[in-house]
C-alpha cells in the first residue's frame, strides 16, 4: 500500500478509537490469595495488621502471585519499623515510609522498578489502614524514574501499516484477530496466550481475561471492529487451523493446529512490525504501550485506561501521560523547526 498519500494521524483509525473510547467508557461506568500461615513479627499487632492486609487484597481480587510479592514487602517495612523501637500503627508517621525506601536506595543493589514495586505496597497499605479506620496515615511516596527509559510506543499511521500487511489468507485473518486482542484490547502477551473460546462472550461483546496481572481476572470490553476480526477468525479461520487436534484455545498454530505459546504469538507481531517495515522495536506489550496511549491522545480518563489495562495501581497508568507530553513536545518542536526552515 502506497503510504505517501496517506489520511492524516490525528483522523486515521478513527472509527476505531471512537468505538472503542464508547465501548469501555459505557462498559466500566455499569480482587489476591496467599497461605493462611502468617509472617511472623515480633509486634502482636503488626501481624494482624499484615494478616488483614493479605486478606484485604484477596477480597480486592488481587492474583495470587501478586499478593505474596506485596505482603512481603509491607512486612520487611514493619520488621524496619520494629528495629527502630516502633511496634504499634498509632507510631508510624509518613515519614516512616520515605526513611524506609530511602535505606532502599542507599544500599545500591536495587534497581528503581524494584524500589518502585515497594513503594507500591507500602502506598497500597496506606490505603488499606485509612479504608478500614486503623489510622489516618497516608504515605504520599512518588515513584522513582526508570532508568530503563519510557516504552516504545506506535502511532496510528504504524498501527495502519501492521493492518496492512496482514494477508487475505486463513494466516492473515488470523493474524487480525491477534492485533484485534493485542492492540484492540490491550491485553499482556500471557493474557491473550491464555484465552480460550468460553472467553470470547459474543453477546456482551466482552474478553474474559482469567490469568490478568494484577487482578485474579477482569471483563475487557471489544470494539465492534475488534470483534468482527475475532468473529471471522472464529468461524472461518480457527476451524481450518486446528487439523483433528481438540483444543479450546483461542489462537492455533499453522504448523501442528496445536494452541500457540507465548513465543509464537510475540514473534508473530515482530515479523508483521518487520514486514511493515516499521523500525522501532516492536512486541506485543507495544501494542498495549500504543492502545493506552492513543486513549489517551482521544480524551479518556487515566481511571478508565487504568481498568481497561487491568493496572492494580494508577501509578502504572500515570506514564502514558508522560508519552503523550513528550509526542506532543516532538510534534511541536518539528512544526517549529519546520516553519523557521521556510521563513528563511
Amino acid at each position: 500500500m502506497n503510504h505517501s498519500n496517506a489520511v492524516p494521524d490525528c483522523i486515521l483509525l478513527q472509527w476505531f478509537s471512537s468505538s472503542l473510547k464508547k465501548t469501555i467508557s459505557n462498559f466500566f461506568s455499569k480482587p489476591f490469595f496467599m497461605s493462611n500461615k502468617s509472617i511472623a513479627l515480633q509486634s502482636s499487632e503488626y501481624t494482624l495488621l499484615l494478616t488483614g492486609f493479605t486478606e484485604w487484597l484477596q477480597l480486592l481480587n488481587y492474583s495470587p502471585l501478586s499478593i505474596p510479592v506485596l505482603s512481603r514487602s509491607v512486612y520487611e517495612f514493619l520488621q524496619y519499623q520494629q528495629a527502630t523501637g516502633k511496634e504499634k500503627l498509632e507510631q508510624l508517621m509518613p515519614a516512616d515510609a520515605d526513611s524506609f525506601i530511602a535505606q532502599l536506595q542507599a544500599k545500591e543493589k536495587y534497581s528503581a522498578g524494584h524500589i518502585n514495586k515497594e513503594i507500591q505496597a507500602l502506598k497500597l497499605f496506606s490505603r488499606y489502614i485509612r479504608e478500614t479506620g486503623r489510622s489516618p496515615v497516608a504515605f504520599n511516596l512518588e515513584r522513582l524514574k526508570d532508568a530503563r527509559g519510557k516504552p516504545t510506543w506506535l502511532s496510528k499511521v504504524e498501527i495502519q501499516k501492521l493492518y496492512d500487511v496482514t494477508a487475505q489468507t486463513i494466516l492473515g485473518i488470523r493474524d487480525k484477530a491477534m492485533l484485534a486482542v493485542y492492540y484492540g484490547c490491550g491485553l499482556r502477551l500471557n493474557e491473550g496466550a491464555s484465552l480460550e473460546l468460553q472467553d470470547i462472550d459474543s453477546t456482551k461483546k466482552v474478553l474474559h481475561v482469567r490469568k490478568g496481572k494484577g487482578y485474579k481476572e477482569r471483563f475487557v470490553p471489544v470494539a465492534e471492529k475488534n470483534f468482527e476480526a475475532i468473529k471471522l477468525y472464529l468461524d472461518y479461520a480457527r476451524p481450518q487451523l486446528l487439523q483433528q487436534v481438540q483444543t479450546t484455545a483461542l489462537f492455533i498454530d499453522a504448523n501442528r493446529g496445536r494452541p500457540m505459546q507465548k513465543q509464537s504469538l510475540y514473534v508473530r507481531v515482530k515479523q508483521l512490525a518487520k514486514k511493515a517495515k516499521i523500525k522501532k522495536k516492536v512486541g506485543t506489550h507495544t501494542l498495549r504501550h500504543s492502545i493506552a496511549t492513543h486513549l489517551l491522545q482521544s480524551g479518556m480518563k487515566l481511571e478508565r485506561i487504568q481498568q481497561f489495562l487491568g493496572h492494580g495501581d494508577l501509578d502504572s497508568t500515570q506514564i502514558y501521560t508522560h508519552l503523550l507530553n513528550d509526542a506532543t513536545w516532538v510534534l511541536q518542536n518539528t512544526y517549529n523547526k519546520s516553519n523557521t526552515a521556510k521563513q528563511r
